[in-house]
């Protein structure tokens, strides 16, 4: 390899560390108005998108290969898409910095087969998501008693919400992540990473961890994040379980009872910050409810008007902000507005393709080592609906740890079940899917 694999481990392991402690970075080692951690962040990153880029010349399992394939073909297009639009040339370019620089690691990540790197990153994985989770804890209990720079990122203003019982306002947690819808993003997955571990290894640790990060997404105080680690839970369950009928029939059961006793608390009357929230009557949920329906009737406008081609790659960015872009959150809505449809259900499109080996792994009876694979297909469950009415995973933590976490999942798919040819060349893959396509 033109670059050794022991530097390539060593980065990958740096850039998983800086995706935790980015924001103390940022925070505590200033370089002027430069965001440390980000730098920090996009300069690993950089490096193992290209390193990423020349294993692709080595020989590749095939789902390897078609992930990073359509991975590329989608950032050609991403490219080509900004290169016709019309808004401002330094949006576009943004935008496609920040796309490329987030998920390109991916193209590293996927191919780490080697079990002592893998194992490598998932115990930096383990330590990042339970110190995150302890360290949102931390911040909500002594949130009186903190410094702002142990509270939010550098020019960022604290997030709040009233506490009628005490007559004080509480301090929302944001693990220096950017805000609290972020850091409770990453919590659910760290809920469901060690609920698979503790299902898959019954380990007192994993069951401590998981505790932790249920109470840090609660002290968050996020809706969706409430509310959706719930079916990421289940399906934590299910998927271990391997989707037996009659753990479906326990599934839907359980559902019905949460729902039947989230109806009595929430009719119930009880004063609990959360409970005030769901039920929009506090004031700050008012504002919040009011905003995302706006929001949507104006991407939906939007949207209509130009469905095709939507309103311009970096037009709906934190960039430009809420002065110029016709939305400020929904991942889904920008999705849409910047990329126009067509392309837009390629990329989910894509995305569902790439996440079908990790289902067909997690489901076969001799299936070991599943658990990031389990907690990676489950986080899902969480994604796809809160993408509508939140951004959380286009925060740089957020967005880079996905890409990271997805790439790990589907290189811990072993080659034993790859048919009939395991191993496949890059630039050999448009001839070997050509008889598939054949056969349909």
């Amino acid at each position: 390899m033109i670059i050794p694999e022991s530097l390539t481990a060593s980065a990958g392991s740096a850039y998983l560390i800086v995706i935790f402690v980015g924001g103390l970075l940022t925070n505590f080692v200033p370089l002027g108005p430069i965001n440390t951690g980000t730098i920090l962040l996009y300069s690993l990153a950089g490096f193992l998108s290209f390193a990423g880029v020349l294993y692709l010349l080595g020989p590749l399992r095939k789902h390897v290969a078609i992930a990073a394939f359509l991975l590329l073909i989608l950032s050609c297009l991403a490219v080509f898409k900004a290169v016709i639009d019309a808004n401002p040339m330094s949006q576009r370019a943004r935008e496609l910095a920040i796309f490329f620089l987030g998920a390109l690691p991916f193209l590293f990540f996927i191919q780490i087969d080697d079990p002592a790197v893998r194992q490598r990153f998932l115990r930096i994985l383990a330590i990042g998501l339970f110190g995150l989770s302890v360290f949102a804890i931390f911040q909500s209990v002594f949130a009186d008693h903190l410094p702002l720079n142990l509270f939010v990122l550098r020019g960022d203003d604290p997030f709040a919400v009233a506490d009628t019982v005490s007559s004080s306002i509480q301090l929302r947690p944001t693990g220096l992540t950017g805000n609290p819808i972020i850091l409770s993003s990453i919590l659910v997955f760290a809920s469901s990473y060690f609920a698979a571990q503790w299902l898959e290894r019954r380990k007192l640790s994993s069951l401590v961890a998981l505790f932790c990060s249920l109470v840090g997404n609660y002290l968050t105080y996020t809706r969706a994040s409430f509310i959706l680690v719930i079916p990421v839970l289940g399906a934590v369950w299910l998927f271990h379980k391997r989707f037996r009928i009659r753990h479906k029939i326990m599934f839907v059961a359980a559902g019905c009872l949460a729902v039947i006793g989230a109806q009595y608390l929430l009719s119930s009357g009880a004063d609990v910050i959360i409970l005030r929230r769901l039920q929009n009557s506090d004031p700050e949920a008012i504002q919040s409810t009011l905003g995302h329906l706006v929001q949507i009737q104006n991407a939906e406008s939007a949207i209509m008007a130009h469905p095709l081609i939507g309103t311009g790659i970096g037009s709906q960015g934190d960039f430009v902000g809420p002065q110029n872009a016709i939305i400020t959150d929904g991942a889904w809505w920008a999705l849409v507005l910047e990329f126009g449809v067509p392309l837009s259900l390629l990329v989910v499109a894509s995305l569902c393709i790439v996440l079908t080996p990790l289902t067909k792994y997690v489901l076969r009876q001799s299936s070991g080592n599943r658990a990031l694979a389990i907690a990676t297909l489950s986080f899902h469950a969480y994604l796809f609906p809160a993408n509508f009415i939140n951004s959380a995973i286009l925060g740089h933590v957020s967005f880079g740890l996905y890409w990271a976490l997805l790439g790990l999942s589907l290189a811990g798919i072993p080659v034993t079940l790859q048919r009939p040819k395991p191993l496949v060349r890059f630039r050999e893959l448009p001839r070997v899917l050509r008889p598939i396509e054949g056969e349909r």
